[in-house]
């Protein structure tokens, strides 16, 4: 009778160990959790982004729509590193998607010097840190239009913005 006792024991405990266990598993899914404020949508303004006026000035438009007819696809104008041109202002598009080798449009004061220096040698004078390098650019009135030697299309943009 003695191990009849035990079992008896152990039975009860047992049910008692999983009557707690259930009822405390009960409580915690019965608890109503507390609400937590969900933060309201941010609703976030598109930017605009605006290019310094040569955007308005014909040439850009002129540029854009022969590069277009020539079946270039034409990006959206970015901003430009005016302060390696030393320009007034400038931008830069995408030819094709190349967003590595964009098409460069500066707008120089009329009565810089490097213009001169510009249609003697076809090279303008920029300034990266400390150094001078010469690129050889296109330039149109006080405009000046760089596209990199490693651009895909080079030769044929080239050829386009030499009849502008």
């Amino acid at each position: 009778m003695c191990t009849m006792k035990k079992w008896f024991i152990y039975a009860i405990v047992l049910s008692c160990l999983s009557i707690v266990l259930v009822a405390c598993s009960t409580k915690e899914q019965s608890a109503t959790p507390e609400k937590t404020p969900e933060p309201s949508p941010v609703i976030l303004e598109q930017e605009e982004v605006i290019v310094a006026a040569v955007e308005d000035e014909e040439l850009y438009q002129n540029v854009v729509s022969q590069l277009e007819q020539a079946g270039f696809t034409v990006g959206e104008p970015d901003e430009a590193a005016i302060d390696m041109f030393r320009a007034e202002s400038g931008m830069i598009v995408t030819i094709n998607g190349d967003a590595l080798l964009p098409l460069h449009l500066y707008k120089l004061d009329p009565s810089d010097k490097r213009l001169e220096i510009v249609e003697e040698t076809g090279n303008l004078p920029v300034y990266i840190g400390s150094k001078t390098e010469q690129l050889a650019v296109i330039n149109v009135d006080h405009f000046i239009i760089y596209l990199h030697k490693g651009h895909p299309e080079y030769d044929e943009v080239m050829k386009v913005l030499n009849n502008i």
